[in-house]
């Protein structure tokens, strides 16, 4: 991993307000075969209300994930509603039809005791022997707690205290009768993602992005230190992420060190974090204090490597002899971005507070510090813009759901992806083929991943993928082919696989992977999917 840091004003002076933006490079991971097993615990809400479309989209949602994770990896399942049915205990992925016909007995019951089914899944995951895999429970409901432990504090911190022993906790909300800040809340303290799912129709896009995060995982459990020098003072994380801080013992008023829990980090990937601080020259002129700057230390394990645990450091010293007036253009993007966030769930809580007037106003307020600095990275202001708009426009609705868009929306703004492949890298229109040459599986994932990534470096982000010569894809290759049709979204891109034998077709049905990446009959047809993609964009 890539540690670096850098000031929002190069040119610093006695009581002068200041930013510093943190950032996190992770590899790729393109030519490592051998990700650590994941395990996985599903808790499903099967309460009443859960009756009907809504279960049925989580029980085929649940069966694909079970198709598109490997032999390798291993999962449980537990539905609640007033008691717990443990569906299936931990096991090995070996054989998954019968545990894909096990999901399809879920049937609904009554009330919701969430943190029976949430508990009974981390309890199995805990109990796991095996330490070097990557251990995650999804919970998933429509409802609040109404049995069992059902205080929003306990909950949280039953998440936090998970996560401290290596088990992350993802939330998935559905319909509009959950408490959403509360979701966001678990989430966030159990180092995993909330999702927001208005209708049953979104759940498999859900668990496509979900498989998509913890397939490519590469660190896990990073803490950044963030120590500051007697020069700096901290006032303020502005990126919305858990933190604590501690005091200077020669100083008890003085925060010496603040402490950032960033969850887990998938390979390709960019991790920001944003700190607003005020610089003090006086405090080294005057009492000749050496210890200037600030020493960030990132810890994290490395499900690259057998979850070893590894450290990155970076030291930024304020440059006192600068007279540039100069402010860094990345530094106050990532700022405004890490406020969008913050912005987003204070909305939301005054919607829920029935303060629709005052969110409306927040955002719009919002929206114009964006229009300002849109110029500054125009196609990721623009890209936020555009969907603060949308959000604003479902509050002036009144929308029942409009405080739940805007948590996913925070949600998604704190693990927003960016563009880890190369600063110089000019993405052009052009369209890569990629023709197979064998079947693909485990052992020929990495060099399809290089050959695509190479690619890329080029600038080529529409890719035709001419499985001809494949007539076996195992669930390493349906991986590799999310994580690739990841990266190209990512850079405004688009994958199509064509040239499908019967036997991959029928794997693209049974993982219903067909309806998460473009297939085309033949190359040519693949061509003109892609033009058609770019025209429209162009329009």
């Amino acid at each position: 991993m890539i540690l670096s840091a850098k000031f929002l004003h190069n040119e610093v002076s006695v009581n002068r307000n200041n930013s510093v933006l943190i950032r996190m490079n992770s590899p790729t991971g393109a030519n490592n075969p051998d990700r650590r097993p994941i395990v996985l615990g599903l808790s499903i809400d099967r309460s009443w209300s859960m009756k009907g479309e809504k279960l049925e989209a989580v029980i085929q949602a649940a069966s694909s994930l079970v198709n598109w994770l490997t032999r390798r990896d291993f999962l449980s399942v537990v539905a609640y509603a007033e008691d717990i049915h443990v569906i299936q205990p931990v096991i090995q992925l070996v054989e998954k039809t019968s545990i894909i016909n096990r999901i399809h007995t879920i049937s609904p019951g009554t009330s919701t005791n969430l943190s029976g089914g949430w508990l009974h899944t981390l309890r199995g995951l805990e109990l796991f022997p095996e330490t070097s895999v990557y251990k995650r429970a999804i919970l998933l409901t429509d409802g609040n707690p109404t049995q069992g432990i059902t205080d929003p504090i306990d909950l949280i911190q039953i998440a936090g205290d998970h996560y401290k022993k290596g088990i992350s906790t993802t939330v998935v909300g559905f319909g509009d009768d959950f408490n959403e800040i509360l979701l966001k809340d678990i989430a966030d303290a159990g180092g995993g993602n909330f999702y927001y799912v208005e209708s049953p129709e979104g759940t498999g896009d859900i668990f496509f992005r979900e498989f998509g995060n913890i397939g490519s995982l590469y660190a896990q459990s990073i803490e950044t230190k963030v120590v500051f020098g007697k020069d700096v003072e901290f006032l303020e994380l502005i990126s919305d992420i858990p933190f604590y801080t501690e005091t200077d013992p020669e100083q008890p008023s003085r925060i010496r060190s603040v402490v950032i829990q960033c969850g887990d980090m998938r390979a390709d990937d960019i991790r920001n974090i944003v700190i607003r601080v005020k610089t003090h020259p006086e405090n080294l002129i005057y009492n000749g204090e050496n210890e200037t700057g600030i020493k960030i230390t990132n810890s994290f394990y490395n499900l690259a490597d057998k979850m070893k645990l590894e450290n990155a450091e970076f030291d930024l010293k304020p440059d006192w002899k600068s007279v540039s007036v100069k402010e860094d253009a990345d530094v106050i993007v990532e700022t405004i971005v890490a406020k969008s966030g913050k912005t987003l769930k204070r909305a939301s809580s005054l919607i829920r507070e029935g303060s629709f007037e005052e969110a409306s106003q927040t955002l719009n307020s919002l929206i114009k510090d964006v229009d300002q600095r849109i110029d500054l990275a125009p196609e990721v202001m623009s890209s936020l813009k555009s969907r603060l708009e949308a959000l604003e426009s479902k509050v002036k609705e009144n929308s029942k759901t409009a405080g739940k868009h805007l948590m996913a929306g925070a949600s998604d703004i704190r693990h927003r992806n960016t563009d880890p492949i190369s600063d110089n890298v000019v993405y052009h229109d052009r369209i890569f083929v990629y023709k197979s040459t064998d079947d693909i599986d485990l052992y020929r994932c990495p060099e399809l991943k290089s050959n695509i990534q190479e690619k890329m470096y080029e600038g080529f982000r529409f890719v035709v993928i001419n499985l001809k010569s494949s007539s076996f894809i195992d669930s390493s290759a349906i991986g590799t082919l999310i994580q690739i049709s990841g990266w190209l979204k990512r850079r405004g891109g688009e994958l199509v696989v064509s040239d499908l034998s019967d036997s991959v077709k029928k794997v693209f049905s049974i993982t219903r992977l067909e309806s998460h990446i473009r297939v085309a009959e033949t190359e040519e047809a693949a061509r003109v999917i892609i033009n058609d993609v770019i025209q429209e964009r162009n329009i």
